[in-house]
């Protein structure tokens, strides 16, 4: 697996990010402004953390790229000096270099009777299991009930703000356009209730899971997108919504960082809702994972 899939400590609905990095250390980009380059069609631009030891030849050799295409997509101002944990675009990389199975070639029937696109374009499926269906979430007493899309895991940036589209054609049963974050004290309450109770009732988890937008795509099939930053005005409950039509954009409501470290757990938390239940419930991890690699033609 290529090594912008990478295991760290990140989660979604609360699980704790890792830093990025700052522009002003050697081995981040300057302050001349120059434009990345934009890859070529049918290549993508991904992103990767910086791990100890890396070296720019050796991260351009992996995802078959040059390095000067590095240096110029990152304006880099000293790249013999690469700062660990600092996100790298890596543009103009072929798909099969990075081990992405496109989803236009699908090999097995979608286990929710249709396939959707990813509702981050150009994103892949994480190989942390922490931002993965079943993982417990200590914190909060509960377990994961979808899945996350991270910078540095997810092949693609996934900053504040970026686009959240449909996956498929549906109607928006849910819009949070008039949420207010949580105070430091409800966030305390509500973490002192799951202890009290030993698990995340559905009430607090619905709070955790911050400003939201639900989908209804038929025969009980419901799209979750949580952490969110805003929701475009057109999309509201009623609302028919066609599959790559933004429905929402990158945020991190809801998330006990949101309040200390605004920004920090940015992130996407998608959950696909079959009935009364999460796709891939008391499964393992990996048949989880399966599951979603199918109904995105991953597998």
């Amino acid at each position: 697996m290529a090594a912008f899939l990478l295991s760290g400590a990140c989660g979604g609905s609360g699980a704790f990010g890792r830093p990025t990095g700052s522009p002003a250390q050697s081995g981040a980009p300057s302050s001349t402004g120059r434009a990345s380059p934009s890859p070529s069609p049918g290549l993508l631009e991904l992103a990767y953390r910086i791990q100890a030891g890396d070296t720019l030849g050796a991260i351009a050799e992996r995802f078959g790229v040059t390095p000067e295409s590095i240096i110029e997509a990152n304006d880099l101002a000293d790249p013999t000096a690469l700062v660990v944990d600092y996100i790298l675009k890596i543009p103009g990389v072929d798909p099969a270099t990075a081990g992405i199975s496109p989803a236009s070639s699908p090999s097995s029937e979608s286990p929710i009777g249709f396939r959707m696109i990813m509702p981050i374009r150009g994103a892949c499926l994480s190989r942390d299991e922490q931002q993965l269906p079943n993982v417990p979430r200590e914190y909060r007493h509960g377990v994961h009930e979808g899945v996350d899309f991270f910078t540095g895991f997810s092949c693609v940036d996934v900053p504040l703000g970026l686009p959240i589209v449909a996956p498929a054609d549906g109607t928006v049963i849910r819009a949070d356009h008039e949420f207010k974050q949580l105070t430091q004290r409800q966030i305390d309450e509500l973490l002192a209730l799951t202890a009290q109770l030993g698990y995340t009732d559905p009430g607090t988890l619905d709070k955790f899971r911050g400003r939201q937008v639900w989908i209804d795509h038929g025969d009980g099939i419901v799209t979750r997108y949580a952490h969110l930053s805003d929701i475009p005005q057109e999309v509201q409950v009623g609302t028919k919504v066609t599959e790559g039509q933004t429905i929402a954009f990158v945020g991190d409501s809801g998330t006990p960082e949101s309040l200390a470290q605004a920004g920090y757990n940015k992130h996407l938390h998608f959950e696909i809702r079959v009935g009364n239940s999460f796709l891939g419930a008391g499964l393992s991890v990996e048949e989880a994972r399966a599951l979603y690699e199918a109904v995105f033609g991953l597998r």
